[in-house]
């Protein structure tokens, strides 16, 4: 590597002049992780520093971090550049940026925002919060979806229909239901799907690029492939939560397994896998959000916090399940790096082993075993909902740009390491 950059890749034993070399045996060596969806700023006892310490030692080295934070919405130049700012002088690794568009009113904001440098516009057709996470009515979901459309911008929907929540939570609440699993019953697929179906048209209808998150149902990735099918250009994402645990999981861990949409009966986790190893899911994010034990653990699951941390074991817990499914490292690769990488604009630069690529490397130690527990990851929030889980394979050393972060026995990098980075130009964002 060269000035922070892969400057040459040989075959085994070639001869390459290096002040420094490095011999890591039998250990594979991956591309960083690119994680397009971590919320660093939704707790307020977490934010940039803590998150990205946290992403060194699980193998991210790139994160595209929402645009919804405890202090309110990044919905214009002002409050992005000052969160771009905020990640120069606070992250570990690299930090790219989401903004949003307002639930109401003009929306003369998008295309600074794009010069400015936003991987995507995320909006929801829920409302989680109305000041700084709200359901944006169809109205405006249109009319938004036309401007990032005119900038070549990528569109990022949470998709759940508000209606029919609200309605099914106060049947539930009217029921005397406080349990955690009445959350995954407060929200049943359907609604997921119904909001996807209308994305899907208002995309169709507009021409914009449009990104699912976090899709927990078989039939919301049909709609995608056949919405593909049709001319929409439409990228779907997964996390591992979805893919690794179902429903039942609320009975057994309460709150600490409750989040946005839920998770579904094992059905849908297989269906899901089927869906992985057809090539019909583009990417896994982690959807990390580090909410303090408290936020998790209560009577009443609808008065909870949702989401968990996830950013630190992204890696590990895609490797193991791959690997005990039987599919190839290569498909690793792929979900974690290369593909979002390519769909959010950082492609060349990011997730690939590439020459002229950052030099964003994660040894990894594919035969570890060892076990989940909250107290010894590096993430502040001590706990996980994947507690006791056992995994085979770990991270063994993180470097961003050529800077080792992360040694194998904690992170050796320091705030300020990172760099706020810009997706390249539109015509350059492929389809994963």
């Amino acid at each position: 590597m060269a000035d922070g950059r892969i400057a040459a890749l040989a075959p085994p034993g070639a001869e390459l002049p290096a002040v420094r070399e490095h011999d890591f045996g039998d250990a594979l060596l991956l591309p960083g992780v690119v994680d397009v969806h971590v919320h660093t700023g939704s707790a307020a006892e977490e934010g940039i520093a803590a998150c990205t310490r946290a992403a060194a030692a699980g193998g991210v080295t790139t994160v595209v971090d929402m645009p919804y934070d405890h202090d309110g919405m990044v919905a214009d130049p002002d409050a992005f550049n000052a969160k771009a700012s905020r990640a120069e002088r606070e992250a570990l690794v690299d930090v790219a940026l989401w903004a949003t568009v307002p639930p109401r009113g003009p929306l003369e904001h998008v295309a600074d925002l794009v010069e400015a440098g936003a991987c995507a516009f995320k909006l929801s057709t829920f409302d989680t919060d109305p000041r700084r996470f709200p359901r944006v009515p169809d109205d405006q979901l249109l009319a938004a979806f036309e401007a990032i459309a005119r900038t070549g911008g990528l569109a990022g929907v949470h998709s759940e229909n508000d209606e029919i929540v609200r309605a099914r939570i106060a049947a539930l609440r009217a029921a005397g239901r406080r349990d955690a699993p009445a959350h995954a019953e407060s929200r049943p697929a359907v609604a997921e799907t119904e909001a996807i179906a209308g994305c899907l048209e208002l995309a169709r209808a507009t021409g914009v690029r449009l990104h699912l998150c976090h899709v927990t149902v078989d039939r919301g990735v049909e709609l995608a492939r056949r919405a593909r099918a049709d001319g929409v250009d439409v990228s779907v994402e997964t996390c591992p939560h979805y893919l690794l645990m179902d429903e039942d999981e609320l009975a057994r861990r309460g709150g600490e397994a409750k989040i946005n949409p839920p998770l579904r009966p094992r059905a849908e986790v297989e269906a899901l896998w089927r869906r992985v190893a057809a090539g019909d899911i583009d990417l896994v994010s982690s959807d990390h959000v580090g909410w303090p034990a408290e936020r998790k653990r209560g009577d009443d699951v609808f008065a909870l916090a949702s989401g968990a941390p996830g950013v630190e074991l992204i890696l590990p817990l895609m490797h193991d399940a791959l690997a005990e499914r039987g599919l190839p490292l290569s498909l690793l690769a792929h979900l974690l790096c290369e593909a979002p990488s390519r769909r959010f604009g950082l492609w060349p630069r990011k997730g690939g082993l590439v020459r002229g690529a950052d030099a964003d490397l994660v040894v990894f130690d594919a035969e570890r075993s060892w076990e989940v527990d909250p107290l010894a990851l590096t993430g502040a929030a001590g706990w996980s909902p994947y507690r006791g889980r056992r995994l085979r394979g770990a991270v063994a050393r993180t470097f961003v740009r050529g800077n080792e972060v992360f040694d194998g026995e904690g992170v050796v990098g320091e705030p300020g390491w990172g760099s706020h980075v810009k997706p390249g130009p539109v015509a350059e964002h492929a389809h994963a």
